[in-house]
């Protein structure tokens, strides 16, 4: 019969029930503080913009925002520029779209 070896990415994996908790715990004030300062600019939209791992974090806000606030919201990253503009989420947004300037990077 083979050991079972604990690798630390197993411990990680097993901590992070117990570290999200922790986390959401110790910012649970600043969440509300956000998402009342959110309600009270009453905008029309949200844009994140982010690179790297920081853009994985910005799509889980993007849709964060779109199912608690109700707002569509646009996720502008290192990789996904193109993508996040042509989207379902701009296209039902409840402002009509304007047309886009050429862009200095010959994205269309």
């Amino acid at each position: 019969m083979q050991a079972t070896v604990q690798t630390n990415m197993r411990r990680e994996i097993d901590e992070i029930p117990e570290a999200a908790a922790r986390l959401l715990d110790r910012l649970a004030k600043d969440f509300a503080a956000t998402g009342a300062a959110l309600r009270a600019e009453d905008s029309t939209f949200v844009v994140t913009a982010a690179c790297g791992l920081s853009d994985h974090a910005a799509m889980s806000l993007k849709y964060s925002i779109e199912l608690s606030a109700k707002l569509p919201s646009l996720r502008f990253g290192c990789h996904s520029l193109q993508s996040t503009v042509s989207s379902p989420t701009w296209s039902r947004a409840p402002f009509p779209r304007q047309p886009r300037a050429p862009s200095p990077l010959g994205l269309r």
